[in-house]
C-alpha cells in the first residue's frame, strides 16, 4: 500500500468520520493483519519530508500577536502533579467566584488581559489569565507536552488548587480557540474537582470539527499560509498510537510561518492532540454544567453556521453569535460580554 493511499484511508476514517476505526480492525483490514507491515508504513508518513515555507516577510497578523499590553496584573503560579511550575497572570478581586481564562494558540495570558478585566467587569469575579504549559512563562518545552490531554490535567490542578482556598466560590473555565478546546477535554476528564461553568469564545470543537472543511476549501489563493499541516506525519503517529507505541509523539506536526528564532514555531502531535477532544461530539455530550459559547459572524478560522449547528446538536449550552465579530475580535466585543454578564448571573 502507497503512503498517500493510507493517509486517504486514514483521513476518511479518522478525520471526516464520527468514529474511529480500532487498531485490529485497521490492521485485518489493510495490512492483512501483519503489525511489521503497518509500522512500516506509518514509519514511511511519519518520515515524509516537512512542510515548508517561503522566506518570511512580517504580516499583521504577526505583529498584531507581537504587541505587548499595557494591564497591570498580579502574577501567581501553580504547582502540577509533575511539581512544574504554571504562571498566570491574576486579576484580583474581593469575591469568592474565579475564572480561569485559557489563551488561543501561540499566544499566553499576557494577550489576554484586556478580555480578562472585561470578563472581570461583567462577572466581578477573580479572573486568571492563564499561560499554559510551554506558553509564555510557564514551564515546558515550547509547543509541546509531556503526554496527550496534559493541558487538561494542569487545569484540573490549578482548578485543586483555588477550591482548596475558596471551598464555596463558584470557578468558571472560559477559554478562547485552542483554550475552548482544552475546556472541552476538561469536561471530558473524571476529575475530583469540579467547576460551575463553561464559557467558550470561538471554540475548536475537535480535531474533526465541522467548522474545518469549508475554511479550508476557500483557501484558493497563492498567498502563503501562516500555518502548515504535516497530515502524512499526524496519519503515521496516529496509526502507532493504535498500536500503543507513542515514542515519537514528540514530533512536530503543526508549523507556523514565524521568523527563525521565535520561541514556538511549531506544536507536537501530542500537544495537538492535547488541544481539543479528538470528536467533537464526545466533547460536546460529556458536558454536564451551564455552558455559554460565544461565535463571530465573521471568524475567520471557522464556519460559524457549523460551529453553531454542532453545538446545539450535541449539547444544552447557550449559544450567542455576534454579528460582527472575527475570531479575534471576539474578545473585546461589548456585545459578547454583555451576554456573558446575562449568562453569569444566572449560575
Amino acid at each position: 500500500m502507497k503512503p498517500l493511499q493510507v493517509v486517504a484511508i486514514f483521513t476518511l476514517s479518522i478525520f471526516l468520520g464520527t468514529s474511529s476505526v480500532s487498531a485490529q480492525d485497521f490492521l485485518n483490514s489493510y495490512f492483512k493483519g501483519n503489525k511489521d507491515t503497518l509500522l512500516a508504513e506509518a514509519t514511511k508518513l511519519v518520515n515524509m519530508p516537512e512542510p515548508t515555507f517561503k522566506p518570511f516577510i512580517a504580516t499583521k497578523t504577526v505583529e498584531a500577536a507581537n504587541k505587548a499590553t499595557s494591564f497591570k496584573a498580579l502574577t501567581a503560579s501553580f504547582v502540577t502533579r509533575d511539581k512544574h511550575s504554571i504562571f498566570a497572570y491574576r486579576l484580583p478581586k474581593k469575591s469568592a467566584n474565579t475564572i480561569l481564562l485559557l489563551h488561543g494558540v501561540k499566544s499566553d495570558g499576557r494577550d489576554y488581559l484586556p478580555t480578562a478585566a472585561l470578563l472581570q467587569q461583567a462577572t466581578q469575579a477573580e479572573v486568571y489569565a492563564i499561560d499554559l504549559r510551554g506558553h509564555g512563562k510557564s514551564y515546558g518545552k515550547p509547543g509541546d507536552v509531556d503526554y496527550i490531554n496534559q493541558y487538561a490535567d494542569d487545569i484540573a490542578d490549578i482548578v485543586k488548587d483555588i477550591r482548596s482556598k475558596k471551598p464555596h466560590g463558584k470557578i468558571v473555565i472560559a477559554g478562547h480557540s485552542m483554550g475552548a478546546g482544552i475546556t472541552l477535554r476538561y469536561a471530558m476528564g473524571d476529575y475530583k474537582e469540579k467547576v460551575n461553568g463553561f464559557l467558550l469564545f470561538a471554540p475548536l470543537l475537535g480535531q474533526n470539527s465541522p467548522a474545518f472543511p469549508q475554511a479550508q476549501a476557500e483557501a484558493k489563493d497563492t498567498t502563503e499560509p501562516f500555518m502548515k499541516i504535516h497530515i502524512a506525519r499526524i496519519i503515521g503517529l496516529k496509526m502507532l498510537n493504535e498500536i500503543n507505541m507513542h515514542q515519537q509523539d514528540s514530533l512536530p506536526v503543526l508549523f507556523f510561518n514565524l521568523p527563525k528564532g521565535t520561541p514556538l514555531r511549531e506544536y507536537s502531535f501530542r500537544a495537538n492532540a492535547s488541544m481539543a477532544p479528538e470528536n467533537y461530539v464526545d466533547g460536546l455530550k460529556a458536558v454536564n454544567i451551564p455552558m455559554l459559547v460565544l461565535l463571530g459572524n465573521q471568524d475567520e478560522a471557522f464556519t460559524v453556521e457549523a460551529q453553531q449547528k454542532a453545538v446545539l446538536e450535541n449539547s444544552k449550552a447557550d449559544v450567542k453569535v455576534i454579528d460582527g465579530s472575527t475570531h479575534e475580535g471576539i474578545l473585546q466585543d461589548p456585545a459578547c460580554f454583555q451576554a456573558i454578564s446575562t449568562w453569569y448571573s444566572k449560575l
